[in-house]
């Protein structure tokens, strides 16, 4: 025991940032486990879009391509990546719902011509 402590106190930076990388790659896989859990959910899938969403949000929910995605939405895939649903409705003067429906029609689209 005497042993572990004289290392450690001797090597606390590099047990530091072992700890630290530790943490942040169990906060990276719970991530992604959630992510996985949450949109593999059918309760989850096609859902009425709100204000909070992103345009990643929708590609993620409906299962489409990003760029699909940034065109139905007539966004620039870099200038707009992070841009809330709610302020893209209200520049284009639409309703949320309004917005729902056009994103609905062409996963409709997409899923149709995929089969």
């Amino acid at each position: 025991m005497r042993h572990a402590v004289t290392f450690a106190r001797r090597n606390w930076i590099v047990l530091g940032l072992l700890l630290a990388s530790i943490a942040i790659a169990f906060w990276f896989a719970l991530s992604l486990v959630s992510d996985a859990l949450y949109f593999n959910d059918p309760r989850n899938l096609d859902v009425d879009l709100k204000p909070w969403m992103t345009p990643r949000y929708v590609v993620h929910t409906y299962d489409l391509p990003r760029s699909l995605v940034m065109e139905v939405l007539e966004l620039d895939p870099e200038a707009d990546r992070g841009i809330r649903l709610g302020r893209l409705a209200e520049d284009r003067g639409m309703s949320m719902d309004d917005l729902t429906a056009l994103v609905r029609d062409a996963a409709d689209t997409f899923r149709g011509a995929e089969q």
